[in-house]
């Protein structure tokens, strides 16, 4: 779903309407990089974060099936990349080729995603009951309540006519998660804590840098203002789901 919406906002950022119909034109409102660093910081968020749900449920793994999952991510990651180019760099692009470059993104890894679920579910996979609800720990609700800020941060600087607060808001991001992956700081903590409303806030949070990201591209309101008033909506599910209740499962 991640992989299908960033493919996605990278037409819509870039779509443009002509006499032959829908094509892609090079060039945004505000600077491309800025567009990027809106889409693929939570992207690569969300990855982290699909690393700590991965150690809740540990599998094992023949060489056959890393092989596999490596080149389904190739084949996704590929066609992203073409993608990013052509938004990027490129002339006008018809839409039913733009279409294909989505699907070959989005098809192997959602492929891989339900084969996955459905052998999960034959062989009668099933997450630990949960016996209560209570508070997030401390620190694990300390980092949702920072991860919410810093990305709604990154919305803000992404609205700016400089380049410098957003460059050192999502570099500085990437470095905290990397420095911090393997300590209770890290986002593998918060996957293996959260309950559905945290998991669903940051799922709103995405989605609204992605549509921020796709505003931002096509607007011609002051983008000072779209970046404040769209970096709060960001950070605001996360906030408030960092003083909710999550569910504690039976070991």
């Amino acid at each position: 779903m991640a992989t299908l919406t960033l493919a996605l906002t990278f037409v819509v950022s870039s779509a443009s309407v002509s006499a032959d119909g829908w094509a892609v034109s090079p060039g945004f409102e505000i600077s491309g990089l800025n567009i990027l660093h809106l889409l693929l910081v939570p992207f690569f968020v969300a990855s982290m974060l699909e690393l700590g749900l991965r150690d809740q449920l540990p599998a094992e793994h023949t060489p056959e099936t890393r092989r596999h999952g490596r080149l389904v991510s190739t084949a996704s990651a590929f066609a992203l990349v073409v993608l990013l180019c052509l938004s990027l760099f490129a002339g006008p692009i018809a839409l039913p080729l733009l279409v294909g470059i989505v699907v070959l993104a989005a098809v192997p890894l959602s492929t891989l995603a339900l084969r996955s679920a459905l052998l999960a579910r034959a062989a009668g996979v099933r997450r630990s009951a949960a016996t209560t609800l209570a508070p997030l720990s401390l620190n694990v609700r300390v980092v949702t309540l920072v991860l919410g800020t810093w990305l709604g941060a990154l919305g803000v600087a992404a609205g700016l006519s400089s380049s410098i607060p957003w460059s050192i808001t999502s570099a500085a991001l990437i470095l905290a998660i990397l420095a911090t992956r393997d300590s209770r700081w890290g986002l593998s903590r918060l996957a293996q804590e959260w309950g559905r409303t945290q998991r669903i806030a940051f799922g709103c949070s995405f989605l609204l840098m992605n549509g921020l990201a796709a505003v931002l591209a096509r607007t011609d309101w002051d983008l000072t203002i779209v970046g404040l008033v769209g970096g709060i909506c960001v950070a605001a599910p996360l906030a408030i789901a960092s003083f909710r209740p999550a569910p504690i499962c039976e070991a």
